[in-house]
């Protein structure tokens, strides 16, 4: 089999390599955490997760309708960049970097709220779950949000670990088609590794309410409980490691499956040895991919910022040129909330003025202009999550290098099957041609040839020296 090394270069394996034997330096961790966030800029990855996203917060909505509770869900375009709400103008940036640098340069540097949508998609309803519940109903629709999440982000989040694994680690860009067959056929897969983390959390929850029902036996059973209540205690550890695990595991479950193409309870085991094997390898390079994340997701802040207050100012200065309104832009989703802004003011105000008596109606005629400004913030949340993801699948490829001595240029895909299954029909073609072609020739042209005409010059001989000695 062939090793793969950087950007699809291929070594074969009886050479010798000594980055094979030795573990990536800080410097080769560093370029791969950077060179994984270079592939977030490909268009592609950010329709995948801002659909993965927009979906998630739909079926969110749905919920929310059927429980009749007051909405939680949050769209893509009502994003929260978390302390980053201070103007799109270089000014305003400019003036917040000389009032609070320290603040700013936090928020720059440190922004996982906004880098990691998709853990806290999937964590949020898991706390709901365990958390006191006034109904029944109430646990039906957290569960409910939580495999909403787990199964599109999952899918999402694999489509997106393999395209930045072949293309950092082999240097192929992978179709659409290529990675979408992928994820639906891994979602099986996917599903399974949760639910191997789902079940020993309930077993363990199981045995705590068994424990709850026999105190509720008179006089006997809060009796035995108390003096019992060390189990209790060891169940909870138990549960809380299971919870910090799948909390931490299951973007490496999904990151397993995604680079080594296998099943779930590989995806679950990898993911959790590699946790106990390498803790503060881990912890570590999370902290550096968090930093990486937040400094590109923050840069791609300040471009929508500018894209969308660019677009508004130029296109008022031309509705204004005739009044002394003077080209005011104001924030364009009013519908639904009015705190999303990125940038906060986007499009003219002359476009946003109303008929009716409320201020907060959209004429029909904006409409549209209010649907592409959510499209560019979707397309900005779908940046997020590829880079969240890509982070992710780093953090994989340094682990395993560290605990499995796999180097970080190594994976195999499906078309390397198809190469070593022609490699075999190579062979026989070579040897007919070469061996059995050249050696009929040569043999039969030359030896029988040259044979019969020395045998004749020997027989003339012996006739002239008999005809001589009879003379």
């Amino acid at each position: 089999m062939a090793r793969v090394v950087w950007k699809g270069e291929f070594m074969a394996g009886g050479e010798s390599d000594q980055s094979q034997d030795a573990t990536a330096s800080m410097c080769e961790r560093l370029a791969l955490m950077l060179n994984v966030v270079r592939g977030s800029l490909d268009p592609r990855r950010w329709m995948i997760g801002g659909l993965a996203a927009l979906l998630v917060a739909a079926g969110g909505s749905v919920l929310d309708a059927w429980s009749g509770s007051e909405p939680a869900t949050q769209w893509p375009w009502q994003v929260h960049t978390s302390g980053l709400e201070s103007g799109p103008r270089a000014t305003g940036l400019l003036e917040t970097a000389g009032d609070k640098p320290i603040e700013l340069a936090v928020d720059m540097v440190w922004n996982p709220e906004l880098l990691g949508r998709p853990l806290r998609d999937v964590v949020t309803p898991v706390v709901q779950i365990v958390s006191q519940r006034e109904s029944w109903s109430e646990t039906a629709i957290a569960w409910s949000r939580f495999l909403v999440a787990v199964v599109v982000w999952s899918l999402g989040g694999v489509m997106l670990v393999r395209m930045t694994a072949a293309d950092v680690v082999r240097g192929e860009s992978l179709t659409l088609a290529e990675v979408s067959g992928f994820g639906l056929r891994h979602i099986a897969s996917l599903l399974s590794a949760v639910l191997i983390s789902l079940l020993w959390f309930g077993v363990l929850w199981c045995l705590c309410i068994l424990g709850g029902l026999f105190a509720k036996i008179p006089t006997v059973g809060p009796l035995v409980v108390s003096l019992l209540w060390f189990i209790p205690l060891v169940l909870g550890l138990l549960m809380a490691f299971v919870s910090v695990g799948f909390v931490a595991g299951w973007p490496l479950m999904v990151a397993t499956i995604g680079v080594e193409d296998s099943d779930g309870f590989d995806g679950f085991s990898h993911a959790h040895g590699l946790l106990t094997d390498r803790p503060a390898l881990l912890a570590g390079q999370a902290v550096v991919g968090t930093v990486v994340g937040s400094l590109a997701t923050c840069l791609a802040w300040i471009v929508l910022a500018m894209t969308l207050w660019l677009a508004g100012s130029s296109v008022a200065v031309g509705l204004d040129s005739l009044t002394d309104r003077g080209g005011d832009v104001q924030a364009a989703v009013l519908v639904a909330d009015s705190t999303s802004g990125v940038g906060a003011v986007e499009v003219p105000v002359a476009l946003m003025v109303s008929d009716t008596a409320d201020d907060n109606d959209i004429p029909f005629s904006s409409t549209f202009l209010v649907f592409w400004v959510c499209v560019a913030k979707t397309l900005f949340v779908g940046y997020a999550a590829s880079v969240f993801w890509g982070i992710v699948t780093g953090l994989y490829l340094i682990v395993r290098d560290s605990a499995d001595g796999i180097p970080m240029t190594q994976m195999w895909l499906r078309s390397d099957d198809e190469q070593t299954s022609d490699q075999p029909n190579d062979q026989p073609n070579d040897q007919p041609n070469d061996q059995p072609n050249d050696q009929p020739n040569d043999q039969p042209n030359d030896q029988p040839n040259d044979q019969p005409n020395d045998q004749q010059e020997a027989a003339d001989a012996d006739v002239e020296s008999e005809s001589g000695a009879s003379t």
